[in-house]
């Protein structure tokens, strides 16, 4: 049998941003195996440290500096991105991604500004800096580009056997060096949430529970930070059927996700239903309403994986061993009877 090979993304965060509280991390010869260090920069912001907040200016040139410090006892080849961060689908930022596609509307993605090395080598237990030039589009923009530099090293770890006959997990560490770029201190660009949709799927943060999906659109280019969603489903004659409440969301500038409101692992049945979310972030808040409509192909595709409740079948027959049991009962009862008439005669 060929052996299936899945690459699972190990993403360890340096220094992101300061309101995720995240601070350089150190990381072990078990783990990544590197380290990666902002170089001060003349043009950096100096309200924030750790990871890089350049003020700049349109067709501005520069370059920025990283130093790279090999933990381990042999050469490492790392490859080099310049990413846009983006919203995974749990609500989180993450910079995994060096094409976005629909992921994200930025006005101009990193790796346009940026000229990163394809891939660097670090002797073993040393340290190297490199520089990477960028040069802003000559056109303003207003808010903030933002993502991070993703080193990703090519070596895999030990395979990872998983419950599925020849399927393995090889894991790859990488580490993420924030960057954000600004060219106004005074000009302050607020998010602006939308719900631009409705859809059905799973949940796979609940066991693959059927769910319906909100469309969520940050449409700024500003980060939405410290998010809390509410969202309910009713059906038509104003029930509530479900809901999925999460806190401590985030969505990165000009991009979207789709927010999951799980069942609870019970079967989606087609109908007419209408959703309500409730948005918050610090000291903005957002209401959406939308009616909408569960066909039966949705809901049977959906409901897949839902293992489909026998309880009733269970009760129909314990229902009809007590009917039987009686039914015998009553034939004895008769029987005595008849027999008793006989023995009188």
């Amino acid at each position: 049998m060929l052996k299936r090979t899945s690459w699972l993304g190990l993403v360890m965060v340096l220094g992101l941003l300061s309101w995720l509280n995240c601070q350089p991390v150190q990381a072990a010869n078990t783990g990544a195996g590197f380290t990666v260090q902002m170089v001060k920069n003349s043009r950096q912001r100096a309200a924030t440290t750790g990871y890089f907040d350049l003020k700049v200016a349109p067709g501005q040139t520069g370059q920025v500096q990283m130093r790279i410090v090999n933990l381990t006892k042999q050469a490492l080849h790392l490859q080099v991105h310049a990413n846009t961060g983006y919203t995974t689908g749990n609500g989180i930022e993450a910079y995994d991604k060096a094409t976005l596609g629909s992921l994200s509307t930025a006005p101009y993605q990193l790796k346009s500004i940026f000229k990163v090395p394809a891939s660097i080598t670090v002797p073993a237990a040393s340290a190297k800096v490199i520089t990477v030039p960028y040069q802003l589009p000559t056109k303003a923009f207003n808010g903030v580009l933002e993502g991070a530099f993703y080193f990703l090293n090519k070596a895999t770890g030990e395979a990872q056997t998983t419950n599925q006959k020849g399927f393995q997990l090889h894991n790859r560490y990488a580490l993420a060096l924030g960057v954000v770029l600004r060219e106004s201190d005074t000009s302050q660009v607020k998010p602006a949430l939308k719900l631009t949709g409705v859809t059905t799927g799973s949940d796979q943060q609940a066991q693959f529970s059927p769910a319906v999906g909100a469309k969520l659109v940050n449409s700024r280019p500003q980060l939405l930070t410290h998010l809390k969603i509410d969202g309910r489903i009713y059906d038509q004659n104003g029930q509530l059927k479900f809901k999925t409440v999460r806190q401590n969301l985030g969505m990165a500038p000009n991009s979207n996700f789709t927010y999951l409101i799980n069942t609870g692992n019970k079967r989606l049945a087609a109908g007419q239903y209408k959703l309500r979310l409730v948005a918050t972030a610090k000291h903005q808040r957002w209401v959406f309403t939308r009616t909408f409509k569960v066909t039966k192909a949705q809901a049977d595709k959906v409901n897949q994986q839902v293992p489909r409740d026998w309880h009733w079948l269970w009760w129909l027959l314990l229902a009809l061993a007590i009917l039987l049991i009686i039914l015998l009962l009553w034939l004895v009862y008769r029987y005595g009877q008849r027999k008793g008439r006989e023995q009188a005669q």
